[in-house]
């Protein structure tokens, strides 16, 4: 009922008319809610919806790797795995849960769970509605590119998350089932979708070398050393995909950003655990890591400021051609070859762009022969150039 027509009643006109005037107003207009701004399902079933969706899944991917501001998990996985692979620590009290792999679902930061499913299940309709209305060119170069995200999505879950985790079966909108995946199951619908994406790909594309990253990396994860690298070959080591971030979308800035050095939540580790890399008293130029400024962390605690994503709108790399390299020198010392230092020297031997890091040239390393400092030296190649912060 409107505003006049109550007036109407409580002024006393006749009992018919006011009848007459509620009966106009039905069940579903009194509780119904103009949303101009929010997409329904229904209202997406056409080309220009199919795009929507794919912009909307985009964005949630970059969130699925930064995190956002605001909702009730605003930390990506890219923050989440810098705290389980000991890359950043906790500088805020009651943080501590997260890093001690004690996760408790109802104290802040929550957990990245939100950013998972968010994305996986956008990514998923933005699929489905593209294969029903395509746009009138460019279809299979966004299908690859999204078909790539999923398979990254299903990979860096694999890497972070325990064994059995559930899934949207992808079937029913309305009425969501899930499935549940096993480590392995993550790995072999993320080399599906991987597939899925260079097939669609064109040959030389930034998308083809998006998906041969992310597949090579899956490879990697499962002890395919030799096929990891027979994929990378032709991807040029100036290749970057990044996930992008706005200054102006109070949902779509750097969170790592924000976390870490706009309210210092957490900091950069140095030799944490038993075993942690220095990644602050080695001032290694891979790394930005200012060890001379400490500041405040929220809890009180001198905290390194890292600049590794220096502003809101920091741009963070996900796939890289550096990458490929790395992952063609591991495969090469896991098959005994000498050539493992050739390639890591060849990298250091120019000045590398990755993000906001701009590496200068750096002395050749020499092998130190015995496979246990091998593996060190590869691995510190590995951290410092490819996965810095969780990557």
């Amino acid at each position: 009922m409107n505003i006049r027509s109550t007036l109407m009643c409580a002024a006393g006109a006749a009992t018919l008319a006011c009848t007459v005037v509620v009966g106009a107003c039905t069940h579903d207009e009194l509780l119904g809610v103009n949303t101009p701004d929010i997409i329904t399902p229904d209202k997406a079933q056409s080309v220009a919806g199919a795009q929507t969706f794919r912009v909307s899944a985009i964005g949630n991917f970059a969130r699925f790797i930064g995190g956002d501001l605001g909702g009730s998990s605003p930390l990506g996985l890219n923050l989440s795995g810098g705290m389980l692979g000991d890359e950043i620590f906790s500088a805020r009290a009651g943080t501590e849960h997260m890093d001690n792999r004690n996760i408790n679902p109802n104290t802040f930061p929550i957990d990245t769970w939100t950013q998972v499913g968010n994305t996986y299940t956008r990514l998923v309709r933005a699929i489905n509605l593209l294969t029903k209305f395509p746009p009138a060119s460019g279809l299979n170069d966004q299908l690859a590119e999204l078909h790539a995200q999923e398979g990254l999505v299903f990979t860096i879950v694999a890497e972070d998350y325990c064994s059995g985790v559930p899934f949207w079966d992808g079937v029913e909108q309305s009425n969501i089932h899930t499935v549940t995946l096993s480590t392995v199951d993550m790995y072999n619908r993320a080399k599906a979708q991987f597939d899925s994406a260079l097939s669609l790909a064109a040959a030389g594309s930034s998308t083809a070398y998006l998906a041969m990253v992310g597949k090579a990396r899956t490879l990697v994860d499962v002890g395919d050393y030799a096929g990891a690298a027979a994929i990378t070959g032709t991807v040029p080591t100036s290749f970057v995909y990044n996930a992008q971030f706005s200054k102006l979308t109070t949902g779509l800035v750097n969170a790592i950003y924000d976390w870490m050095n706009a309210t210092k939540n957490f900091g950069a580790s140095d030799k944490e655990g038993t075993n942690g890399l220095d990644f602050v008293s080695s001032k290694d130029p891979r790394v930005l890591v200012d060890g001379t400024k400490l500041g405040r962390g929220q809890d009180g605690t001198l905290t390194p400021l890292i600049n590794q994503y220096p502003t809101t709108d920091a741009i963070v790399p996900v796939a890289t051609g550096i990458e490929a390299r790395l992952i063609e020198a591991e495969a090469q010392l896991k098959a005994g070859s000498a050539t493992w230092i050739t390639t890591l020297n060849n990298l250091r031997a120019g000045s590398q762009k990755y993000g906001a890091v701009t590496t200068p040239v750096m002395t050749p390393l020499v092998d130190p022969v015995t496979p246990s400092a091998q593996q060190d030296m590869l691995f510190r190649g590995v951290h410092g150039q490819e996965r810095v912060i969780g990557g």
